[in-house]
């Protein structure tokens, strides 16, 4: 026994202009993705991390 499906046709056209006007079209250079950047208080605790952060060892002199 052999197992067949048969598909029927729905009322669902593709309009050819249509679709080759969307896929004609140029896609945007730039996305409205927003960018991570500090604001306000976020300055404030780079700003702190930098002072607070440890300094490089200096070199001593031998005799």
């Amino acid at each position: 026994m052999m197992l067949a499906q048969t598909l029927q046709p729905t009322g669902l056209t593709l309009d050819k202009e249509a679709l080759g006007w969307v896929a004609a079209q140029p896609e945007a250079p730039l996305s409205d993705a927003p960018v991570p950047a500090p604001h306000g208080a976020a300055w404030g605790v780079l700003l702190l991390g930098l002072l607070i952060s440890p300094k490089e060892p200096k070199e001593t002199k031998r005799r």
